[in-house]
């Protein structure tokens, strides 16, 4: 199935909706992403589980980013995981491996949040840190692609 028709049934489904959006806010979020990353990595080593939590937060800027620059936002009642799942559907199959990771720090993350007993570990967080890492290098070429006003920023 060819991205616009998934995207179509998607849309059909109610999981997105179409959205429009200006460069202003789409800069904003990404410079939000940016000052999320690097709170995290002052933190990481220190308060594990704020240094993941400000990652995924990061990560899921820049995904909000994706869906935005194509004319949509998450509909249904699951914003973060269909969040990851169009972005990685946009971005197409080369990024399904980051998709997964992502989507299960998604979970690692809502475990965190709604049973506090369960903790981050020193190595979750920088495995995070250093998916995010690599997601974003490969994700400002599609951006700076898809629209040459975006400020973007420099590696991590």
């Amino acid at each position: 199935m060819n991205l616009v028709n998934s995207l179509k049934g998607l849309f059909e489904e109610g999981k997105i909706r179409k959205q429009k959006t200006n460069i202003g806010y789409l800069n904003n979020l990404i410079n939000s992403a940016k000052r999320n990353f690097e709170a995290s990595a002052m933190v990481k080593g220190k308060i594990d589980e704020a240094a993941f939590k400000l990652c995924y937060d990061g990560l899921l800027q820049i995904g909000r980013v994706i869906l935005l620059l194509n004319g949509f936002r998450p509909a249904d009642g699951e914003q973060h995981k269909t969040t990851f799942s169009v972005a990685g559907k946009i971005l197409g199959t080369e990024y399904n491996d980051l998709v997964r990771k992502i989507q299960k720090y998604r979970v690692k993350r809502n475990n965190c949040i709604y049973d506090p007993k369960i903790l981050i570990t020193n190595a979750e967080s920088e495995n995070i840190y250093m998916t995010a890492k690599i997601f974003w290098h490969k994700v400002k070429d599609y951006l700076s692609n898809k629209n040459p006003q975006l400020e973007l920023f420099e590696e991590l």
